[in-house]
């Protein structure tokens, strides 16, 4: 193949991929959107009757009670949308209006809380305290600081130059650690290091000789570095060991924004169940 062909097929394989993979984000998005639409709306009629008006059916009911049920259904979904709160009809929007005004809330902090409501009866709505207690705060707090943690030792390990393996044929033998030029057998401790210089002396071997790993296993250690491919071997460990790490810190890094949004939240619903039941003062007796 000539070079100028080489090179088409690289461009062509290229944006052919690069085609694909936005015609995928594309979809992803649409249908994230299509679900935090319903996640909040608790319905799609809007999409319904785009869809309706789009092949011509009628946009009304010539029947004045059904027109009313139409406006009323979409008059309810457009409320749930804007204001995040799960009414079910206008009667519910209605007292949950009423509940809003009487207790001074305002739309924007009752729609953040939505989760810590209980919802179920409009008459009677209640905040789920278990939710915002001291406890789930803690619970939180204690997530945060276990995301961290892992935050904080998967980022340095992303840059390291030594790869996690472990013997196929010896399962009772520990992992140790592989780099393009030598072998640890300790995560923390640099050395003793086998190296391929080390594996051509019988003396120097008995250093790494031990009850965890045989005179047999730390042989077949040594019989890696003389393979032709070894260290291609190691850098596409290394690669996939990487792109592994870096999966954790973006799960870690989303879960902790997650816990910020919902320790957020809760605050705002703990204010708000403070706006109606104000916490005891506690008097302290000489």
């Amino acid at each position: 193949m000539s070079q100028q062909n080489f090179n088409d097929n690289i461009v062509n394989w290229t944006f052919e991929n690069y085609a694909t993979l936005a015609s995928l984000v594309s979809g992803i998005a649409i249908c994230l959107l299509a679900l935090y639409i319903y996640s909040r709306s608790g319905s799609l009629i809007f999409l319904r009757d785009l869809m309706w008006r789009f092949f011509g059916g009628s946009t009304k009911f010539e029947t004045e009670d059904y027109e009313q049920v139409r406006k009323n259904l979409r008059e309810v979904e457009y409320y749930r949308f804007e204001f995040n709160i799960p009414a079910q009809n206008l009667t519910d929007t209605k007292l949950a209006e009423e509940w809003i005004k009487k207790n001074g809330f305002c739309h924007r902090d009752v729609a953040r809380a939505r989760k810590y409501i209980d919802w179920k009866n409009f008459d009677n709505l209640k905040f789920k305290e278990a939710l915002f207690s001291k406890n789930a705060q803690c619970a939180f707090f204690a997530l945060l600081f276990f995301f961290f943690v892992i935050i904080s030792i998967s980022v340095p390990l992303t840059n390291a130059k030594y790869l996690m393996v472990s013997l196929k044929d010896a399962p009772e033998a520990p992992s140790f650690y592989l780099s393009e030029g030598d072998a640890k057998f300790s995560f923390f401790k640099s050395n003793p290091t086998l190296t391929e210089k080390e594996c051509q002396s019988p003396e120097s071997l008995k250093k790494f000789i031990n009850n965890e790993f045989s005179e047999k296993n730390i042989n077949i250690i040594c019989s890696l570095f003389g393979e032709d491919k070894y260290r291609e071997h190691v850098n596409n460990g290394l690669k996939g060991q990487r792109g592994l790490l870096l999966a954790i810190v973006a799960i870690s890094i989303f879960s902790v924004f997650c816990i910020l949004v919902r320790i957020s939240r809760s605050g705002v619903a703990k204010k708000l169940h403070e706006k109606i039941h104000p916490p005891k003062k506690q008097i302290f007796k000489k």
